[in-house]
């Protein structure tokens, strides 16, 4: 029955199986790998090498994903693992560690089959709502080795698309024929409307959710400013019939508007002549009873300036008074 490896078991492992190892990524029964220095950015198809003596680790941003390649180098050539197992077989069982779970990274579990001779290379998604970042040698994945008993060894070991090589490999995935038509393919949009593409949007998750909503406020927002012009586009054509309406009975206005004037101009004047005529007949009759009675006449004699005086500021101010009440 096939057997994990202990941490004796996996140090006898550096050099042939396990090119590049170091003791500290060693655990009780498996072997962490570490970030190698090359790598792409998934999103942008950005090719990064972070052991250049520059950059010193990598940044995924939300909603990202990033292809990392492992440090070290495996050897699972049967001619390579008998010289540690005699007759024996090994395979691999990765899983992430539990820190990138943690952190609301998403990577996948994958195997290493019998025969393999290789770098790993796997994919980090970003599905938190922060930028993790990851230095040059970071331990991140678990490598689980068992050791294939006899009877267990498989009729024919490893030999496909990544085999012998190194560094950060792309996907060899065999894509579909060019031929294919753009009916042919069916995918989960409901509508190619606007609105259905967005609403598919704003359901894709973070970040092009986030980005969907704004979208979508936007829309709402324009939508809104329309309505607003088509209202004020109402009013405008409004007023210019009332204008037009007003226009064509515009001598029937013009002989209104003469009219009141007139009448105004006509109770201005009438508050002026009698403003005036009281202003000039007052003083005719002070005039007469002064020079009727000896006395009066001599008692404003006496006080004429004093009187002049206040009859001139009485004056002023009456007509002040009728400016005002106009």
């Amino acid at each position: 029955m096939a057997t994990i490896l202990t941490d004796k078991d996996i140090k006898k492992l550096f050099g042939n199986v396990i090119i590049d190892g170091d003791d500290i990524c060693i655990r009780p029964n498996s072997y962490i790998l570490r970030i190698g220095k090359e790598g792409e950015f998934i999103n942008t198809s950005k090719k990064f090498n972070i052991d250049n003596g520059k950059k010193k680790g990598i940044k995924i941003m939300p909603g990202h994903s990033a292809g990392i390649t492992a440090f070290e180098t495996l050897d699972f050539r049967r001619k390579t693992v008998d010289k540690i197992f005699p007759g024996s077989d090994l395979h691999g069982l990765l899983t992430p560690t539990t820190d990138l779970s943690r952190e609301g990274i998403i990577a996948a579990t994958t195997q290493v089959d019998a025969g393999y001779h290789g770098t790993i290379n796997w994919t980090l998604a970003n599905s938190s709502s922060e930028e993790r970042k990851f230095l040059f040698k970071e331990k991140v994945y678990r490598l689980t080795i068992f050791r294939l008993d006899e009877g267990e060894n498989p009729e024919f070991i490893y030999n496909g698309d990544y085999q012998a090589k190194t560094g950060y490999v792309g996907s060899q995935r065999r894509v579909a024929p060019v031929s294919m038509k753009a009916n042919e393919w069916e995918d989960a949009l409901v509508g190619d409307d606007p609105s259905s593409l967005l609403d598919a949007l704003i359901s894709s998750g973070y970040p092009w959710n986030t980005l969907g909503k704004q979208l979508k406020f936007i829309d709402e927002e324009l939508a809104s400013v329309t309505n607003e012009y088509s209202k004020i586009y109402d009013s405008i054509n409004k007023m210019e019939r009332e204008i037009d309406n007003l226009t064509k009975a515009g001598s029937n206005i013009e002989s209104t508007i003469k009219q009141v004037v007139k009448d105004e101009a006509s109770v201005l004047q009438n508050r002026w002549l009698i403003g005036a005529a009281s202003l000039i007949t007052a003083p005719i009759g002070l005039a007469l009873a002064i020079t009727s009675n000896e006395v009066v006449f001599t008692w404003f004699k006496t006080y004429g300036v004093i009187i002049g005086i206040v009859a001139i500021m009485l004056s002023i101010a009456g007509i002040t008074y009728v400016s005002k009440n106009k």
